[in-house]
């Protein structure tokens, strides 16, 4: 079954077509009902895929490892954030290559179904130390909840701002109101007042608001990936010269497209 779905989601006619047809509605029930669960090697990792899109995320994070290095994980890692942590495959790996399941962090993301498997990956990979939490991270902290929109074909791709001309397709987006978290103050309360070592920052488009409104957290991280998201307006330029600001300096861009881009940065050795 998994590679039947595999053979399907990696041609762009057929996820055309399969659209075109609500194929994938029963694709994802499926899966939904009988998840795919594999072990990973070694490191007796689990991880489980229960829509079509979750499957293509688990190749390229596991299968190629194709979108982060080793080389760029902090060295002595101990803590991490992952901020749009959606399935939650990424602490997945982060166990898998360092083979510790003592890490201590935290996963956020605010499309609900994610963040229960995210919770779900921490639960059965034995990451006691690992938090799952549901809500929005970047905003200014005026607020209780926010707006959020999740796509109704694809539940891994949401957003805080979807296109305007189809931001009002209740057939295309499902919007929702998400709670507002503030990331130091969770940080502190459910891993303790120490540094998080690695900050993984991928919030389809909030990122350059986190910067601008979690210094204080910022100030207790050491290294950051960060996506860019240019559709948004947002540079590589732009977001280079904010991290500068709080102390960060671009160590290497791991990929870019027409779309978006994704960097690591460092702590400056001076502010170290």
């Amino acid at each position: 079954m998994r590679k039947f779905i595999l053979k399907l989601a990696g041609s762009s006619f057929i996820r055309q077509l399969l659209k075109f047809l609500r194929i994938h509605l029963l694709v994802n029930w499926w899966l939904n009902h009988f998840p795919t669960v594999k072990v990973l090697p070694e490191s007796r990792v689990k991880y489980r895929a229960r829509r079509v899109e979750s499957i293509g995320l688990s190749v390229e994070m596991f299968d190629n490892e194709s979108l982060y290095g080793l080389s760029d994980l902090p060295a002595n890692m101990r803590s991490f954030a992952d901020l749009g942590c959606n399935v939650g495959y990424f602490s997945c790996w982060l166990v898998h290559s360092l083979n510790n399941r003592q890490l201590k962090g935290l996963m956020v993301d605010a499309n609900k179904d994610c963040v229960e498997d995210a919770q779900w990956h921490a639960t059965a990979n034995k990451m006691n130390n690992v938090h799952a939490l549901f809500g929005l991270a970047g905003t200014d902290g005026k607020e209780e909840k926010a707006t959020f929109f999740v796509h109704t074909a694809a539940n891994m791709c949401s957003t805080t701002q979807p296109p305007e001309a189809s931001a009002v397709d209740k057939t295309t987006w499902r919007k929702m109101e998400v709670p507002c978290l503030n990331i130091e103050k969770n940080w502190c309360k459910l891993v303790g007042d120490i540094p998080c070592d690695l900050l993984k920052l991928d919030i389809e488009g909030s990122e350059m608001e986190f910067i601008r409104n979690e210094t204080k957290f910022l100030s207790r991280t050491k290294t950051i990936f960060i996506e860019w998201h240019k559709q948004q307006g947002v540079t590589l330029n732009a977001v280079q010269e904010l991290l500068s600001s709080n102390g960060f300096l671009l160590k290497r861009v791991l990929q870019e497209d027409d779309a978006a881009g994704t960097a690591v940065f460092t702590r400056s050795d001076a502010q170290a």
